[in-house]
Order: structure tokens, then sequence, then C-alpha cells
């Protein structure tokens, strides 16, 4: 019985090196730094805004609310759906 280590392989350099070059992970494994990574980043980033702030304008547009609220809500700082803001 062996303890685990013993799986019929016989040392890694006599079988191609290294399996850790040729493991996918999501973190990158031993390619953590992948190139641009900077800019592939202000890029996703910029897209994010681009989708976000038209939906957060027409979800402001949209708005409305049954009832008066009993405090204050952030919305209701640039929402036009709500008038006076005395409570």
């Amino acid at each position: 019985m062996a303890g685990g280590g013993d799986h019929g392989h016989h040392g890694d350099a006599a079988h191609g090196g290294d399996f850790r070059t040729k493991v996918w992970t999501m973190t990158g494994g031993p390619n953590c730094r992948p190139k641009h990574w900077k800019r592939n980043t202000a890029i996703a980033m910029a897209g994010i805004f681009l989708i976000c702030i038209p939906i957060a304008m027409k979800s402001a547009e949209l708005e409305q609310r049954p009832h008066h609220p009993v405090r204050p809500i952030p919305s209701q700082l640039w929402c036009k759906n709500f008038g006076k803001k005395e409570y």
C-alpha cells in the first residue's frame, strides 16, 4: 500500500516536465499576470459603466412609489416623480 505518492508516475522530468503549465485555472495558474491586464481591466470597467449608466437613468425616470416614504430614500434626490421633498 502506497501513501498516495505512488500513482505509476516515475518522475516528471522523464514524462514531459512540470504539469502545472498544462493545467487551466480561473486564477491563471502559472500565468497569473497576463499581458495587457491593466488595459483589459480598463476596457471592462468602461464597458460596465457604459451599460449601467443608461440603465440607472431610465430607472430613475420610470421610478414610481404608490405611498410616500416614511424616511428619505436616496433616489429621491435625482428622481423627478416625487415633487416636493417635505415629509
